[in-house]
């Protein structure tokens, strides 16, 4: 388990999976993801089947502490261990938790473990550019932008743009330092 103020980090499990199902046919959710998912029973088992089995991904359920309701997921996928690079998805499933700083707090907490414990270098992602408060959160949470994929997504006005960004682990360190500072002037 991996524990910050408001919410805590967990491995998912299979009695999540109706929830992450249901988060997968949502269609605002999955407006603004980047990849296939499984979208009936079967497929969420089989997907959930592979991933604990995949040594290059590990996936968390993002749950509250107040009263330990799962909200979203976060992974780090695609990891090359020889490199230190790993790609990060967050998703916050639970709308009713949006914009309350949760994702920001996640991000921190997952590239904490990404850089302490896993030991990890560079951590990178890929979000559509009209996702402007994913966007947000992700400077927030110290990711910086690194280029653009033109013609990502067909939209009914036109196409979308993927935005690649990255954080390093000596850039997260720094933000971290900063991060511990501000938090002892708050409670100081």
């Amino acid at each position: 388990m991996i524990e910050g103020e408001r919410v805590y980090l967990r491995p998912l499990t299979e009695d999540d999976l109706p929830k992450v199902l249901a988060w997968n046919l949502d269609q605002e959710l999955s407006e603004y993801l980047d990849s296939e998912l499984p979208v009936t029973p079967a497929e969420c088992q089989q997907w959930f089947a592979q991933l604990k089995s995949d040594r290059y991904a590990q996936v968390f359920g993002i749950v509250l502490y107040h009263n330990h309701l799962l909200i979203g997921d976060v992974e780090l996928i695609n990891i090359t261990w020889r490199n230190g690079h790993a790609e990060l998805r967050i998703r916050i499933g639970e709308k009713d938790y949006w914009d309350q700083g949760l994702g920001t707090e996640t991000l921190r907490l997952l590239l904490g473990y990404a850089f302490h414990q896993l030991k990890l270098e560079r951590i990178y992602l890929r979000v559509y550019a009209t996702n402007r408060r994913a966007i947000q959160c992700y400077r927030k949470a110290g990711f910086s932008f690194e280029g653009k994929l033109k013609r990502s997504r067909h939209l009914p006005d036109g196409h979308d743009t993927i935005i690649l960004m990255h954080i390093l682990r000596e850039e997260f360190l720094e933000l971290e330092k900063a991060w511990r500072k501000e938090l002892s002037r708050q409670v100081g």
